[in-house]
């Protein structure tokens, strides 16, 4: 069995639900120094921690990204796992946990890739990055953190290691989370009157928010813009009329319709309805990822082609993701570069009771990163 699987085993035994991914960090960053590799830990906050390494000519100014987030997401009712989530068991040549698919194997197969890189002293001609992040799965603020110290600045490639069960994706969507707050007045129930019931500013605007992108064009790639109000919440006693409600909701945006225009069609219909009802509600954006595309023709994705396919003897696939990464943060840096999601493990069983990644497929996916990554910087 490869060293690398019981590293993955060690790191998911580590639950980093939306926090302690520094103590992930720190076991990489031993990893790497074993290795004679320098790494850099960049602190976000107590206990949660990114990192950084690069190997490759200093001067090169090629510069290969390797990028996945140590987080991961809660898991759910221990009841519904057969296997325990935060053990890393194996059964049947598939290893079971929380982010053993999204994406604690996508980590590992990177860092393996870039350790062998390093070993072999493969004469790369340009630089491997490896990027470490926190908070992915709840508002990317690694990402954004190092996208803000300019780590992505002067990347040529960037490969995402989310689980695409070795799927090149060369585009996905992007997502915007906002937050509709209703005001109104509170009375007593029995003369409700003298009151103005916030939750039916709230009903206004989800009746609205219904048909609200039925315009918005159906991008040739990605397919149509998604939406979907997935919290409401109002009232604090059974005789009381609720001043005050709010409304959490969740759009996919598609460069045919990206995140400024839904900003704008937000703020639109939440003007016409403050103008039209005494409820007034307020509009604020959570969070707003871009999607990301590039050209099915790019450099990175022809060499993934071909490296997958030889790798696995069948022709490699090419595909979309519905779902946003911190690539959204990524590309907002000034360069363009070439994006790919590439990595083991099957995107349906992420956030799932029982996730797993098989393990020849792990295995095989430290291979492929080390061969794109040579021949990319070719």
């Amino acid at each position: 069995m490869h060293e690398a699987v019981s590293f993955l085993q060690k790191i998911i035994q580590i639950p980093s639900t939306n926090d302690r991914e520094e103590q992930i960090a720190l076991l990489i960053k031993d990893k790497l120094t074993e290795h004679g590799i320098p790494s850099k830990i960049i602190k976000y906050a107590p206990n949660r921690s990114n990192l950084i390494a690069e190997i490759g000519p200093t001067t090169a100014d090629k510069v290969l990204g390797l990028t996945g987030h140590l987080d991961v997401v809660l898991p759910g009712s221990l009841s519904d796992w057969k296997y325990p989530p935060f053990a890393g068991e194996i059964h049947d040549n598939k290893l079971y946990g929380r982010g053993a698919a999204d994406m604690k194997s996508g980590v590992t197969a990177m860092l393996y890739a870039f350790i062998g890189l390093a070993n072999k002293h493969v004469p790369l001609r340009g630089r491997v990055r490896l990027i470490l992040t926190i908070g992915e799965e709840n508002g990317a603020q690694g990402a954004q953190q190092l996208t803000t110290l300019h780590y992505a600045d002067d990347l040529s490639g960037l490969i995402v290691g989310e689980p695409t069960d070795a799927k090149i994706v060369y585009a996905h969507k992007g997502s915007f989370n906002y937050t509709v707050t209703a005001k109104g007045r509170q009375a007593h129930s029995s003369i409700p009157e003298l009151g103005i019931n916030a939750i039916s500013g709230l009903i206004n605007f989800v009746n609205a928010e219904v048909t609200l992108f039925d315009d918005a064009p159906i991008d040739d790639i990605l397919g149509p813009l998604t939406h979907t109000i997935t919290i409401f919440h109002s009232g604090e006693q059974i005789n009381n009329v609720p001043a005050d409600a709010y409304l959490r909701g969740n759009i996919r945006p598609t460069p045919s319709f990206d995140n400024q225009a839904v900003t704008n069609r937000l703020k639109q219909i939440v003007n016409q309805l403050n103008k039209k009802h005494k409820v007034q509600l307020t509009l604020t954006i959570d969070n707003s990822f871009v999607p990301v595309k590039t050209n099915k023709n790019a450099k990175l994705i022809n060499i993934a082609k071909t490296v997958v396919t030889n790798n696995f003897h069948q022709p490699a696939e090419l595909s979309v993701f519905t779902g946003a990464t911190d690539a959204s943060e990524f590309t907002l840096a000034p360069n363009s570069f070439e994006t790919i999601l590439l990595g083991p493990g099957p995107f349906n069983i992420a956030h799932q009771a029982d996730e797993y990644v098989d393990l020849n497929q792990f295995e095989a996916m430290i291979t492929i990163y080390q061969q794109i990554s040579r021949d990319f910087l070719l």
